[in-house]
């Protein structure tokens, strides 16, 4: 492996002993929520109770609603509650519930009724098939609680969405793909080698993302690919000369970039793509600085900025910068610092409503998760506790991330989302579990 990016690929490879802590400075207070037990016929009592806990685990996770004990009182007082009458909910506001979820499973269709306890008001969400197959139909399930998130708050949920990641075994690491909380994992790519860093081509509006960029080292040297999430069939991105790592690109689909040391220092190209064709032109340097390494790149979401990683004033840290335009003077192009409190700071990710940068930052010994406010100009530590936590990534709604974290020799992938105190453990068997990224 090149030299200069020894020490980006480092940070991959640090261990930690004790499981993972998160102190979140939450901006708002989780909203008690009881879902009642799953019931109807047609169904085994084991699928049911594997259907109550996917439940239960989206409505955990969704950063508004916490899923309230199902106490004796509480299972009493669900007894009265029906998906056609009105109910009196003046119990319910001594057990402190803000919202009933009632849930039935009726000629293989679950549905749910949603009740506000403080008004009363109640409001039915359609139905989902189910199968009895849980691999088939948790992703319906996801789509159930996104339907309830919805209609409670007005706001897409996110349980629906998948995330790409890279397995490691025996020297060798593939892209995976699975639901947002690790259900349903399944291989795309089967390159036989080291494959790094993968992220979805963000699709056209009103679609969903059928394919990835990413950087496989199947030809000795790290270089750059394009797969199809179906198929995974990996096509060359780049016949550029040297090592290119990194690729990242915008959300208006036109402009790629990526790491590349072809002028003998890893620098920051940018290069005209389309999804259609590929690489349009030449890629363009937009940053270099000597006897320095640069890495990450993450564009803003109306892609006219974007930020990266350099260690150009000794320690790595975040830097930010305008998108240059066509033919642009490298000497006239200037970055502007972003990660200010802490140093050793690497990959960024830009948050889809632009109004933060999550990164990861060296913090009394530990790698954790920091986050730059745009809007408080403020940074602040997101994540602690033992065991080194890398690669953040965004959710569609900017308020769940994604990162990989070692709990002793393992690297997983974990759940969080700005309201929560606590990370869930998303990923669990062997190999090493790296570099989530988020569906657009």
């Amino acid at each position: 492996m090149n030299k200069y990016f020894l020490f980006f690929f480092a940070l991959f490879s640090l261990s930690a002993e004790e499981t993972i802590v998160v102190r979140l400075s939450t901006d708002k207070p989780l909203l008690p929520l009881y879902l009642t037990p799953v019931e109807g016929t047609g169904f085994e009592p084991a699928y049911l109770q594997k259907l109550d806990q996917i439940l239960q685990f989206d409505l955990s996770h969704n950063g508004m609603t916490s899923v309230a004990k199902r106490t004796v009182e509480r299972v009493r007082l669900s007894g009265f509650l029906t998906f056609d009458h009105t109910i009196d909910t003046s119990d319910w506001v001594q057990e402190q519930i803000f919202y009933l979820v009632k849930t039935r499973i009726q000629d293989k269709t679950l549905g749910a009724r949603l009740i506000v306890v403080n008004n009363g008001q109640s409001k039915k969400v359609d139905g989902i098939a189910l199968t009895g197959n849980l691999a088939e139909d948790r992703r319906s399930i996801h789509q159930l609680t996104d339907m309830i998130h919805k209609a409670l708050f007005e706001t897409e949920g996110v349980a629906s969405s998948r995330f790409l990641y890279t397995i490691k075994n025996k020297g060798v690491a593939d892209v995976w793909e699975a639901d947002y909380d690790g259900g349903n994992p399944r291989q795309i790519t089967h390159d036989n080698a080291l494959c790094v860093t993968p992220s979805y081509i963000p699709p056209k509006p009103g679609f969903a993302s059928g394919s990835f960029c990413y950087v496989s080292y199947k030809m000795g040297q790290p270089k750059l690919f394009v797969a199809t999430l179906k198929e995974g069939k990996p096509q060359r991105l780049s016949l550029l000369r040297g090592n290119q790592l990194m690729p990242t690109i915008n959300r208006q689909r036109d402009k790629l970039a990526f790491v590349c040391d072809i002028t003998g220092n890893p620098d920051l190209f940018v290069v005209d793509f389309s999804p259609e064709t590929g690489i349009v032109g030449k890629p363009s340097q937009i940053f270099s600085a000597p006897r320095s390494t640069q890495g990450t790149p993450t564009f803003s979401p109306d892609g006219r900025k974007i930020a990266f990683v350099s260690n150009k004033d000794g320690s790595p840290r975040i830097y930010m910068m305008n998108v240059p335009p066509p033919g642009a003077s490298l000497k006239t192009l200037k970055a502007d610092l972003v990660s200010k409190v802490n140093r050793e700071n690497t990959a960024p990710a830009w948050a889809p409503d632009g109004t933060k940068i999550a990164y990861c930052s060296m913090s009394q010994g530990t790698r954790q998760i920091w986050i730059y406010d745009f809007e408080r100009r403020e940074e602040r530590q997101i994540t602690s506790g033992a065991g080194h936590k890398e690669n953040p990534t965004w959710a569609s709604n900017s308020l769940h991330l994604l990162f990989n974290a070692f709990d002793g020799d393992k690297s997983d992938i974990y759940l969080v989302n700005l309201n929560q105190p606590e990370a869930a453990k998303i990923t669990s068997g062997p190999g090493e579990k790296r570099f989530p990224s988020f569906m657009p």
